[in-house]
């Protein structure tokens, strides 16, 4: 019976974590830095080839894989290409993650890990970042991997295998790299000091061949992803390069504490309360319960929490910051949360009763936020963890488009122009016209394009360009972020007498 309810139990974290990433899937607007994913990966599926920038766009193994599954599904080129298409990779991504803590059962516990497992899956910021067609979730799920085995199978290289999968990944792997050795040397001085020469020396011999083997398998593996199976064997130095050379965007800058206030400290917004406190305060209890004699796993509680502690302190340092970097040392959180009932039946009656207030209080809200983040907040600037979203309306602009073109067939609406800069996701809403001209500043033949997209920093010079021969029509194109259609007369004129 107690294996029966264990397996029900398990299916039904495992359903609801399923139906948090898959339910309208397709429905929010494509992000900006989804769709120049998209264009990296249709580029790649196009060329049949790939060539790491180390500038910008992160690791290879998002595009690689999401160009399988784009030509599974018949779509070979950009034009064809679709939201769930892409969006399948993080979905899958992050309904794996909830299959890691079924692997720390044997060693500590099946309902701990099942409480990690419900708390993993209906995080809204796991929830809202497995639904978005970016790196992270695939970070998330080699990061969790990596961890255990770092943990629990350390031999035979099998953490660099996931280490290397990580950095394939994006370049933020070395923070998790930092926040783990971090908290390995926390560890280390707790029980007998770092620079005890004696104790170096014995730990040395017994973990040199694993540290040499996971070494070997990190560079190979990222290696191999990097130079596009060795074709390109430039990848290799650029993978290093991007350390040095890499380019944030700008308007990104956070305070130290940005990711306190985004997922411990309660903060209202739309009408409702945001908050990750129950998960936090359960995470806190399970750190004390690392000190405690009688805990089953005292060293791995502690080894957690000092990394999750390591990765915030360090991502807080960081004056960029977004939410979906919270992502890996969140899912930290959550499985050190899931300690919290470890040894639950030997607590006192008023322990036992609180946890489970706590718990359950941590998945009722958990739930209910990640429904709002994913459903009527999916694309709404007052969502904490939508970040910068793109405009509804981006929605109704190709469809719109074609019912301007059958109004007025004698009038072709190629070539477009697109004129200013940062203007994503507006070539994923355009991708179906073949005829499209990108200029950071208006050129001189403007006025004979049918129609043009002019973005804010440039919106005063196409207007005068323009404002004789094109009519002007504001749209939202992300948060904060306004962009400018000229439609020309005789054209807008046509649409307007036709009534649609």
């Amino acid at each position: 019976m107690k294996l029966a309810f264990t397996i029900f139990c398990w299916i039904g974290v495992i359903a609801c974590g399923i139906f948090l990433r898959f339910d309208q899937l397709s429905k929010r607007p494509f992000h900006a830095d989804e769709a120049t994913g998209a264009r990296i990966t249709a580029m790649r599926m196009e060329a049949g080839g790939y060539q790491f920038d180390p500038t910008h766009y992160h690791g290879p193994i998002l595009s690689g894989l999401a160009m399988e599954i784009s030509k599974r599904n018949g779509e070979n080129h950009w034009q064809a290409m679709t939201k769930g298409s892409l969006r399948l990779l993080p979905a899958l991504a992050g309904c794996l993650v909830l299959l890691v803590p079924l692997l720390w059962i044997k060693r500590y516990g099946a309902l701990p890990m099942l409480l990690a497992a419900a708390l993993l899956a209906t995080s809204p910021l796991l929830v809202y970042y497995s639904r978005m067609f970016i790196h992270e979730m695939l970070l998330v799920l080699f990061g969790m991997l990596a961890l255990l085995c770092i943990i629990r199978f350390p031999r035979y290289g099998l953490p660099g295998l996931f280490i290397g999968f990580m950095f394939a990944t994006k370049e933020t792997f070395a923070i998790s790299m930092l926040a783990w050795m971090a908290a390995a040397c926390g560890i280390a001085l707790e029980k007998s000091g770092m620079f005890n020469s004696a104790w170096l020396r014995l730990n040395w011999k017994n973990y040199r061949n694993p540290v040499i083997f996971s070494l070997l398998a990190a560079a190979i593996v990222s290696i191999l992803f990097y130079t596009d199976g060795f074709r390109h064997p430039q990848g290799a130095l650029d993978a290093l390069k991007t350390f040095f050379v890499y380019k944030t965007g700008e308007g990104h800058a956070k305070p130290f504490a940005w990711y306190l206030q985004l997922l411990a400290l309660p903060q209202q917004s739309g009408g409702f309360w945001w908050f990750g406190t129950p998960v936090v305060m359960l995470a806190v209890f399970a750190f004390g319960l690392g000190f405690r004699k009688d805990s089953p796993a005292p060293l791995v509680i502690r080894f957690i929490a000092y990394a999750a502690v390591g990765h915030y302190l360090i991502y807080s340092l960081i004056d960029y910051k977004t939410p979906w970097l919270a992502c890996l040392p969140w899912a930290h959180v959550c499985l050190l949360a899931g300690f919290a009932i470890t040894g639950m039946a030997r607590m006192r009656l008023a322990v036992k009763l609180g946890l489970s207030l706590l718990v359950g209080a941590a998945l009722i809200t958990q739930f209910q936020q990640a429904r709002l983040a994913s459903g009527r907040f999916a694309s709404d600037e007052r969502n904490p963890f939508a970040y910068v979203p793109t405009r509804q309306e981006m929605e109704t602009l190709e469809p719109w488009l074609r019912k301007l073109q059958q109004a007025a067939p004698e009038f072709p609406l190629e070539p477009l122009a697109v004129i200013g800069k940062d203007y994503w996701p507006l070539p994923w809403y355009l991708r179906s016209y073949d005829q499209i001209g990108y200029w950071p500043s208006p050129p001189v033949n403007l006025a004979e394009r049918a129609m043009v997209f002019a973005m804010p920093e440039v919106a005063d010079q196409v207007t005068r360009q323009l404002e004789t021969t094109h009519t002007l029509l504001p749209r939202g194109l992300r948060a904060g972020v306004p962009i400018y259609l000229f439609v020309k007369n005789d054209l807008w004129r046509i649409w307007m007498e036709s009534g649609k």
